[in-house]
């Protein structure tokens, strides 16, 4: 018999090493703001993010590319540029609200409130839909080709026939 493990136990460290550097970095950016020690922490935590994001990237494609046909690709990009452009669109809209707030209603208006709520939507989405993008990258089947259509359509379970 062979045991069920899923996870690597490298992947384990560097989650939980991952984590660490997180709140060590919410915890120095809250009781020593400004010092060397905290820009280095913030700067590392960012990188390392942004590096375990590119592995994972690089590992699904290669893990694909054998496999999946110009059209799996072509949905599969489909998909997964409509979080990537919330989130820019995202930004954009932030960084108007930093340059020119009136643009956005006056203090406590409705209208602020509403800029809000789809601010707040447009970066759940973007962030949750390259959530999903990615795992459809690095889980399942590599030989399996790329056949969602559009979001959150689950697979049938194929049944054998007895």
């Amino acid at each position: 018999m062979t045991s069920g493990v899923t996870a690597k136990p490298s992947m384990d460290r560097a989650y939980w090493a991952f984590v660490a550097l997180m709140f060590l970095n919410v915890a120095l950016d809250i009781w020593r703001p400004g010092t060397i020690a905290a820009w280095a922490v913030s700067r590392t935590f960012i990188a390392v993010g942004a590096i375990g994001l590119a592995f994972r990237i690089r590992n699904g494609y290669l893990l694909r590319r054998p496999y999946w046909t110009r059209e799996s690709w072509l949905r599969y990009v489909q998909l997964a540029w409509m979080p990537v452009a919330a989130i820019v669109v995202f930004f954009v809209l932030v960084l108007l609200f930093d340059y020119r707030p009136s643009m956005f209603g006056s203090r406590a208006s409705a209208v602020r409130r509403a800029w809000i709520v789809i601010v707040l939507a447009l970066g759940l989405f973007g962030v949750a839909g390259l959530i999903r993008a990615l795992e459809w990258m690095i889980q399942g089947e590599p030989s399996q080709q790329f056949t969602r259509t559009r979001w959150f359509q689950r697979q049938r379970p194929k049944v054998i026939a007895q």
